[in-house]
């Protein structure tokens, strides 16, 4: 396959349009006027290639989510987030001790698994180690204290799939926890926590290196008590999710996490649910019924639920808030995952060697080709 005639995101402007040759799921060859015999060509004239998206913080999309446990839902998802430009994700749920996790112990037989559409890389566990003063909205049967027996059922059920864990540093026995993650080269991620200053400083002293979904499920900044936000942006490493959809942070904020922490270490999410990729209107979840309007769900009541956004949509609401240049907006859901699960050096790169995973954008922004493992599985 070769896309012809493309502007890379990142290139230089005066270097003008591109050729990408796709062989045997890798980008093989990026140069003017490629030899094109015999291979299916793409024509990316007065378009925009980046790289796939990969998306370390979503539940559902398409009408399905990772807690329905079943191959139909799995691959609903996959579809619906290769339509919206995302080619890999970490599918993020909670655990389900009553159920034996069921759903986990299914959805785990299809990391790295061709479903029709983005990849699921592995799963993002909010809980169950958790402060449930900061449950927002997760199950309250979802939330426990931690040991290291109730750990080590959590290895049993995901193995090397667990990616990353978020993880109230101030809860009891949770400092052994967040250790034993990190020698598991699992990420360990502050939030649903009520942490102060000190003990998110030490909670990240003893190993959190990430943040889930930052000023949402936790202590605000305060003058007099600064919380865990303040040891956040003191911090000269720490990665932080961004729901930068308008509705979960004030536009305000996310240029000020921007300052505070730098674009290379920004990390957009949707923190996505089932209603993404579907039609405005009314569904229903956990029994209640929400409505998903302007990107957002919300129950009757007002309630914020979650992001009904594209990440991709979402990069581009970072870019306007912030100011930021558009590659460092398309880095944020691309080359800056990647680098957080360590997937670098075949992720988030247009360059010869990556993977094959690539998004064709149109002049309107939209998706106009989504290609996962050197295939197309979406095309406008």
């Amino acid at each position: 396959m070769i896309i012809k005639d493309c502007a890379v995101y990142n290139a230089d402007p005066k270097q003008g349009l591109s050729d990408i040759r796709v062989l045997n799921g890798k980008i093989s060859e990026i140069g003017k006027n490629l030899s094109s015999e015999g291979e299916t060509i793409i024509d990316a004239s007065g378009k925009t290639v980046i790289p796939g998206i990969i998306e370390v913080h979503i539940q559902g999309a398409g009408g399905a989510d990772i807690l329905d446990g079943t191959e139909e839902a799995l691959i609903k998802m996959a579809k619906t987030l290769a339509r919206l430009g995302t080619t890999s994700y970490l599918g993020t749920t909670v655990v389900k001790p009553k159920e034996n996790n069921a759903h986990l112990r299914f959805a785990r037989k299809y990391v790295n698994k061709k479903t029709g559409g983005a990849y699921l890389l592995g799963f993002h566990l909010e809980g169950p180690f958790i402060n449930p003063k900061k449950k927002g909205g997760l199950d309250p049967n979802s939330i426990y204290d931690s040991s290291p027996e109730k750990l080590d059922e959590i290895y049993e059920v995901l193995g090397d799939t667990l990616k990353m864990m978020t993880i109230a540093p101030e809860m009891p026995w949770n400092h052994e926890a967040i250790k034993s993650l990190r020698e598991h080269n699992v990420i360990a991620s502050i939030a649903h926590s009520d942490a102060t200053y000190d003990e998110a400083k030490k909670g990240i002293e003893v190993g959190i290196n990430h943040v889930t979904h930052i000023f949402n499920a936790m202590p605000s900044l305060l003058h007099r008590t600064p919380g865990p936000i303040a040891a956040i942006f003191e911090n000269k490493t720490i990665t932080a999710q961004i729901i930068g959809d308008g509705h979960h942070l004030h536009p305000s904020i996310v240029k000020t996490i921007y300052r505070m922490i730098g674009g290379d270490r920004c990390i957009c999410i949707t923190d996505g649910m089932q209603a993404m990729g579907l039609p405005e209107g009314k569904y229903v979840y956990n029994g209640k019924e929400y409505t998903s309007k302007d990107g957002a769900a919300k129950y009757d009541d007002g309630t914020l639920i979650g992001s009904t956004m594209s990440l991709l949509n979402i990069a581009f609401k970072f870019q306007q808030f912030t100011g930021c240049t558009f590659e460092t907006a398309i880095n944020t859901v691309t080359i800056n995952p990647a680098k957080l699960l360590g997937i670098e050096k075949q992720k988030g790169h247009i360059a010869s060697g990556f993977d094959a995973d690539i998004v064709i954008i149109d002049k309107d922004n939209s998706v106009f080709t989504t290609i996962i493992d050197g295939e197309v599985v979406y095309k406008k």
